[in-house]
C-alpha cells in the first residue's frame, strides 16, 4: 500500500539477461508505482547481438515504455552500486533525499552463484 504520498519506483536490474523479461513483467505487475513513476535501469550487456538486443527491448516494451528504460554498462554500475555511500554523504543534493522519510526499501537480492558467462566483456 502506497499511501497519500506520491511513491516513485526504480528497479536496478543487474542480472542475467535471460531473466530480465521475467522480473520486468513480476514488477510491472506486482510493483509498479500508482501514484508517481515507474523506472526501470538494465545493466548492459543488453543481450549478445542486435539481434538480440532487440528481442530484449521488444520483450521489455510489453510491459514498460521506452522513457522507463534506461540502459547502463555493467561496468559503470558496478562502480556506483559500490559506491552508493559515498554519492549519499559526499552529494548535498542526494543526501537529504536519502533518509527513511523519502526511501522506504531497498533490496539488493540476486546473489549469482557463477561467472558473468560470456555477459562480459
Amino acid at each position: 500500500m502506497q499511501g497519500p504520498r506520491v511513491s516513485n519506483h526504480l528497479f536496478y536490474l543487474s542480472i542475467p539477461p535471460n531473466i530480465f523479461l521475467d522480473v520486468v513483467k513480476c514488477a510491472s505487475k506486482s510493483a509498479s508505482s500508482v501514484s508517481g513513476w515507474t523506472r526501470v535501469i538494465v545493466e548492459k550487456p543488453f543481450g549478445r547481438d542486435s539481434e538480440s538486443s532487440a528481442a530484449l527491448t521488444k520483450g521489455l516494451k510489453q510491459y514498460l515504455t521506452e522513457d522507463q528504460i534506461f540502459r547502463i554498462d555493467h561496468y559503470l554500475g558496478k562502480e556506483l552500486v559500490e559506491n552508493l555511500s559515498v554519492l549519499r554523504f559526499s552529494n548535498l543534493v542526494f543526501e537529504p533525499l536519502w533518509s527513511r522519510q523519502y526511501i522506504r526499501n531497498v533490496q539488493l537480492i540476486f546473489s549469482e552463484d557463477f561467472g558473468t558467462e560470456g555477459r562480459g566483456g
